[in-house]
């Protein structure tokens, strides 16, 4: 027994969560985020969580880490300079893509800039066909010169892609040992190992992103090793994956693609615990922070995958929890645009210099801003009274950057800016939601972040929710995640095959290649072969189709039925997600999928009995909160001191450590058995 450690970095703040296994008491934390070097604010928070909290360093049992360095690299352009090696003749992959423009009626649309930039991406000869066959063996005599131009270019990294590798890497692994031999220490990005899958645009890209972040991760990694073992502190680091999965901290490096969505990720993971514990099967969670707001749609109890993500306008083809982001959070800024119209985000002022009313020198108006003129923030109890704000500055600076150029009143300048991040973030609920045909009406909003229980009512209300929870500590909710997850990796083998013509014995080879892989990498990272559990999933699509879709399928079959069930249920899945289906189409096998996982110990929290109402003992002072049209005399709760049972009749303002719940006049709150605030929709 011991405590695990989760961390989570954000643009604004960086989070903190200890969870005593003995106890299961959980504690929190919160540091401002060090944006050029992050593994000073994990280190800060890890050291004063330990402090507050009287624990030892030698105590702590995991230390699970969600980042952000992967993201910030690729948005902000800073990676490696890296190259790219691939086949002759299709050297301008990048330039090509899908042939699809960025804004199909603009004229100017610019595409995105490559990872890689042209005048680095070689082509050497050699060629694979689509079946596996080997038309030419690489050419050695090229690729060693290639490798010499290379080390003279002063790369950092180098990505290999070629044709049908996916089938048969013969000739990637050669080019490998090969730039091994000329190159030692240059970092290698190799198709068949990062995206061993069809689709050439896709693992090109996903290949070369992850050349151009392995640089900045591995030195980032290496860094927070170095510190975290200076502290004494023993567990291997783990590293949140965008499957919410965990992974060690060595193939975090290697395979850093697959950080890309490690912080929003543990939100998610987070959100699914809750909602199991509370018995909520259709839930979407919405975690808005310092930068963004992410959202996630759960259907019964399940977490969606997609292998379709994209940042920077590149393709991210590896598992990805399905994640909606927005640029709406606590620190984005108020804007008038040329028209006169009030906007919000997607720029935020960050943790340096912050919000205005941070009096850190930012002079653009924010969210936080907004929420603070209007009452519902408190100026004294900002992280539990560690920081003050500045009301002074936040009125400032709408009245300057707003209330000038919309001619309103401060007070209701930063009403709008409310209503306009409001209005984005029920627009964002409806995309993932409304537009793929479900109905709000059955689903609840589980709300955390340090911005989100302050919007989460509201929002609930305006689109006809069921109800609305906000777990315990939601300004950390994304580090529980980092404690609830598991260890996970993910494998992916193409055969395109129509299923009529696959064979048991065929489709079960499949799966045990995948299988051996699996437990070759789980075993020699320590843990039991026994332990492991397998699920298998499948792309799959109408005959001459272009997209897939990926269903839950056996990784081992019996007889020919358990195909025939696997057509059924894409039938099915394809009528749901597109509104028909092709019942007497044939239907194709694309790619094969295996998740292997490792189950840690549940995160077991404290069930408490329902007790007689304690909100008068809660109740700690009151204050003016305007809602648009006055200022209304709103009692303040302090939520450590309701217990389950405790009810709180709307209007009204819950604070805690590190977030604020606003409960609406036509809103009732209720503490359950967990010490959820439970917001039912009127």
């Amino acid at each position: 027994m011991g405590y695990r450690i989760g961390v989570d970095v954000g643009g604004t703040f960086t989070d903190i969560v200890s969870f005593d296994e003995a106890t299961k008491r959980l504690e929190i934390t919160k540091v401002p985020s060090t944006p050029r070097d992050q593994s000073q604010g994990v280190i800060d928070g890890i050291t004063k969580i330990v402090r507050e909290r009287g624990l030892q360093y030698q105590d702590i049992s995991s230390f699970v880490h969600g980042t952000t360095v992967a993201t910030n690299t690729l948005l902000e352009r800073n990676g490696a300079k890296a190259a790219l090696i691939t086949t002759e003749g299709f050297r301008d992959v990048f330039e090509i893509g899908r042939q699809t423009r960025p804004d199909l009626y603009d004229f100017w649309a610019k595409r995105p800039k490559p990872p890689i930039p042209r005048y680095l991406v070689f082509e050497v000869p050699e060629r694979v066909l689509y079946d596996g066959k080997v038309e030419k063996q690489l050419d050695d005599n090229k690729a060693r010169q290639i490798a010499k131009e290379l080390k003279k270019a002063g790369v950092d990294s180098i990505a290999v892609c070629f044709l049908h590798s996916y089938i048969n890497p013969v000739n990637e692994k050669r080019m490998r040992e090969i730039i091994a031999e000329e190159i030692p220490d240059v970092y290698t990005s190799i198709s068949y190992e990062i995206l061993p899958e069809i689709k050439e645009y896709e693992r090109v890209c996903t290949t070369s992103v992850n050349a151009y972040l392995m640089q900045k991760v591995q030195a980032y990694i290496d860094n927070l090793v170095k510190r975290k073992d200076s502290l004494g502190i023993k567990p291997k680091l783990q590293v949140m994956q965008s499957n919410g999965g965990i992974m060690s901290a060595d193939v975090a490096a290697r395979r850093s693609i697959h950080t890309v969505f490690s912080g929003p990720a543990g939100g998610a993971l987070a959100g699914l615990h809750i909602s199991k514990l509370i018995g909520e099967d259709d839930v979407i969670t919405l975690d808005m922070g310092g930068t963004s707001t992410d959202l996630v749609l759960i259907e019964k109890g399940q977490l969606k995958l997609t292998t379709d993500e994209e940042i920077g306008g590149f393709p991210i083809k590896v598992p990805s929890i399905e994640i909606h982001t927005l640029g709406a959070g606590g620190g984005s800024i108020a804007w008038v645009d040329d028209g006169g119209t009030l906007r919000v985000g997607p720029q935020s002022a960050g943790a340096d210099p912050g919000p205005a009313c941070y009096d850190l020198g930012g002079a653009e108006p924010t969210v936080t801003d907004a929420s603070l003129v209007l009452g519902r923030l408190s100026a004294e109890n900002f992280l539990g009274g560690e920081k003050s704000l500045s009301a002074k500055q936040a009125d400032l600076a709408i009245e300057k950057r707003v209330s000038r150029n919309v001619n309103l009143s401060v007070t209701d300048a930063a009403m709008g800016i409310i209503r306009v991040v409001n209005s984005n973030i029920c627009g964002g609920v409806n995309v993932i939601s409304t537009e793929k045909g479900y109905d709000l009406r059955e689903f609840t909003l589980v709300a955390f972040g340090g911005a989100g229980p302050l919007f989460a009512a509201e929002i609930a209300n305006e689109l006809k929710m069921k109800r609305v929870v906000i777990p315990p500590f939601p300004g950390n909710f994304c580090a529980v995640g980092e404690a609830v997850a598991n260890v996970r990796y993910d494998y992916v083998c193409t055969n395109v095959k129509a299923v009529d013509d696959i064979t048991i014995d065929e489709y079960n080879e499949l799966y045990e290649g995948m299988k051996q892989e699996a437990v070759s990498q789980l075993t020699e990272e320590g843990y039991r072969q026994d332990d492991i559990v397998f699920r298998g999933n499948a792309d799959m699509r109408y005959a001459r189709q272009f997209w897939e879709l990926s269903i839950p399928v056996p990784y081992k079959l019996s007889t020919k039925e358990d195909l025939d069930k696997m057509v059924r249920g894409f039938n099915d899945i394809h009528k749901k997600t597109y509104g028909y289906s092709l019942e007497d189409e044939s239907v194709v096998f694309v790619n094969f999928r295996l998740s292997a996982e490792i189950m840690r110990p549940p995160l077991e929290l404290n069930k408490e009995p329902l007790g007689s109402d304690t909100s008068q003992q809660a109740l700690k002072s009151s204050r003016g909160v305007y809602f648009g049209d006055q200022i209304t005399e709103c009692p303040v709760y302090d939520r450590n001191k309701l217990v389950p049972g405790s009810q709180v009749t709307g209007p009204a303002i819950i604070e805690e450590y590190a977030s604020t719940t606003l409960v609406p006049a036509e809103n009732t709150a209720r503490i359950d058995t967990f010490r959820n605030i439970i917001i039912e929709v009127a």
